[in-house]
Parts: C-alpha cells; sequence; structure tokens
C-alpha cells in the first residue's frame, strides 16, 4: 500500500476485543477524520470469552495474532503498539470534583488540564475505595470523562487558552476488577503487542456515535454485543453516566442450543439466518438435519428480548436519575 511505510508514526492500530469476535482497524488522524487504511475481523473459535471477560486467555491471544498477522500482510509493515477498550460484568463509576487553585492569574496550558483531570481520577478512585471496603476484589481505573470545567467559579466549555486563578472540574471515572483488565493485557502481550492506550467500551462507542452537538440532549448510547450492553447517557452538552449489563446476543443463542439441540456455532448460524432468511436449515448434534421457518425463532427468542430490553431500559433509568430519556440509539451486532 503506497504511503503507508512513510505514514508509519502517524498511524493507530486499534483492537476491539469482544466477546463473540476481534476487530483489528489501522489508520491515521487528519483533518479532524480518521482514516481507515485496513480492517480485519476474526470470530472466536471456542467460547474463549463470556460477558466481555476473558477466560481462555492462549485462546484470544492466538485470535489476536491471527488478526494482527493479517492487517500486517495488508499494510506491508510490522505493528506492534496497539489501542484497546474494557467491558466487563463488573463495572463501577464514580463522579467527583476537584478543584485547583494557582498562586496568581494565569494562562491555562493543556498541560494543566490534564494534571486537573489526574487530580480527578486519583480523588475518585479514594473515594471508590472508601465506599467499597466490603469487597476483597482489587480494581483498576479504565478511563474518565469530564464532564464539566469551571474556571474562577463559572462553568466553562473549554479551560485552555484563558487566564484563571482557580479551575476545576466534575469528572465520571469507570473502574473494572483488575482480573479483567490483566486478562485482556496478557492476551494482547500473547500477540506480541504492548498496549499503548486503554479505555473503556461505552467511552469508545459514545465518541465515535454521538458527536458533541447532540450532548445537549438527554439520550442513551446502547452498544449491544455478544456478551454486554454497554450504556451512555449524554445530558446539558455532557456525558453524565456510564454503565454495563451482563446481557446481550448470546443469551439468544444459548436459548437456540437448548432448543434445537445445536451446538453453540449452529446456534449462531440459526440466529442469523433467521434475520435474512425465511426458512432455515440446520443440523443438531445427531447430525439430524431440520427445516424450521425463520419465524418460528424470532418466536422463541421474544420473551428473552423482552427480558434484555427490560433490563436495559431500567439500567438507563437508574443512570439517569430515575427519568427515561428523550431517545435511545441502538448499535453493535446484538443490537440487530
Amino acid at each position: 500500500m503506497e504511503g503507508v511505510k512513510e505514514k508509519q508514526g502517524q498511524l493507530v492500530f486499534g483492537l476491539d476485543i469482544g466477546t463473540r469476535s476481534i476487530v483489528g482497524t489501522v489508520g491515521y488522524l487528519n483533518g479532524g477524520k480518521f482514516h481507515v487504511l485496513a480492517q480485519r475481523s476474526k470470530e472466536h473459535e471456542t467460547r474463549a470469552m463470556l460477558d466481555g471477560q476473558i477466560h481462555d486467555i492462549g485462546k484470544v491471544g492466538e485470535t489476536i495474532s491471527q488478526v494482527k498477522e493479517q492487517l500486517e500482510e495488508d499494510l506491508g509493515r510490522e505493528l506492534t503498539d496497539v489501542c484497546i477498550a474494557a467491558a466487563g460484568r463488573v463495572l463501577r463509576t464514580v463522579t467527583t470534583y476537584v478543584e485547583h487553585t494557582f498562586e496568581n492569574d494565569r494562562e491555562i496550558l493543556q498541560e494543566d488540564i490534564y494534571s486537573l483531570c489526574t487530580m480527578g481520577v486519583e480523588k475518585a478512585y479514594e473515594e471508590f475505595q472508601n465506599s467499597n471496603t466490603d469487597t476483597d476484589m482489587k480494581f483498576y481505573c479504565v478511563g474518565y470523562t469530564p464532564m464539566r470545567y469551571y474556571m474562577n467559579g463559572y462553568q466553562m466549555g473549554n479551560l485552555e487558552g484563558h487566564k484563571a486563578k482557580s479551575i476545576a472540574v466534575d469528572l465520571i471515572a469507570t473502574f473494572l476488577p483488575d482480573d479483567v483488565v490483566d486478562g485482556l493485557y496478557k492476551a494482547v502481550e500473547l500477540a506480541g503487542l504492548h498496549v499503548a492506550n486503554l479505555t473503556l467500551e461505552p467511552i469508545a462507542a459514545i465518541n465515535v456515535a454521538i458527536p458533541e452537538s447532540y450532548r445537549l440532549l438527554n439520550i442513551a448510547l446502547v452498544d449491544i454485543g455478544a456478551g454486554t450492553s454497554d450504556i451512555s447517557i449524554t445530558k446539558d452538552g455532557s456525558i453524565i453516566a456510564y454503565g454495563m449489563i451482563p446481557l446481550a446476543g448470546d443469551e439468544l443463542t444459548e436459548l437456540i442450543v437448548q432448543n434445537y439441540l445445536v451446538d453453540f456455532k449452529t446456534a449462531e448460524y440459526i440466529k442469523l439466518q433467521s434475520t435474512t432468511e425465511e426458512e432455515i436449515t440446520y443440523k443438531d448434534i445427531m447430525l439430524i438435519e431440520h427445516k424450521i421457518p425463520a419465524k418460528e425463532v424470532w418466536e422463541l427468542t421474544a420473551p428473552v428480548v423482552d427480558e434484555m430490553t427490560t433490563a436495559v431500559a431500567a439500567k438507563i433509568k437508574e443512570l439517569n436519575g430515575d427519568q427515561t430519556v428523550s431517545a435511545a440509539f441502538i448499535v453493535g451486532g446484538g443490537g440487530k
């Protein structure tokens, strides 16, 4: 690919390590837009991940290696650093406020904003530790989002370049158990990669799917994958909450496994075929061939879909101060 080697210092390699599949994307930022140069995906051959958490590090590492090698072949260059997003069934969030005062009025630099947010994350972690003394689990901060900045006590959209004596921020910090994060890092290292950046899946999703101009509205983004449904809420120009529930596309697949006496891979096939075909042909574990109408699959899974949507709706209301949102955007493979 012409020009790729010249751009190698600017290239970004991102991996979505999902419950059902792994997707790798390589591109570069130019003119405020991300330009994709190559993208590859591969489904897990076994159920190496459940509910967004790695259960078989070796298998996941092997799949990451295969995606990486395909991308390297496409680009004609080696990939060493990768950015990843984390999910998990135990997500905790803390909202905190932190303020910093200077000796005199001075121009606010990007470094000052970064230091302020770092102070906010440290304070959020202390608050999290103090309010979770009943658990032995260790948690790791996987991402944070500034909700509102303040300059000399007044709300401000962007602090950089202004002169101020005090700056402050309302910030959401998100935490996942250490074992979730350690498993991700280990699988990536097995593929010969170094984690350059880690964020949370709902943070990554909302930054792509919901432009800042929409965030004045009170809306929910629900990213439904195979193992988890990740939720982000916006209001008054800011992201106000993140959440996650361990219900997604695999719930439907597992029901199909039990009802039609098939393995997980065949159940996935039946599920996907039901969205495009009128009739589905499959073989059960006894190798007996069956034909069923797609409508039958939809009728079978309808109660579970109701259960999932009810759980998602309840979580949205909980995150939104026990209020409904104006609209919900649904993304992700499980959202189909």
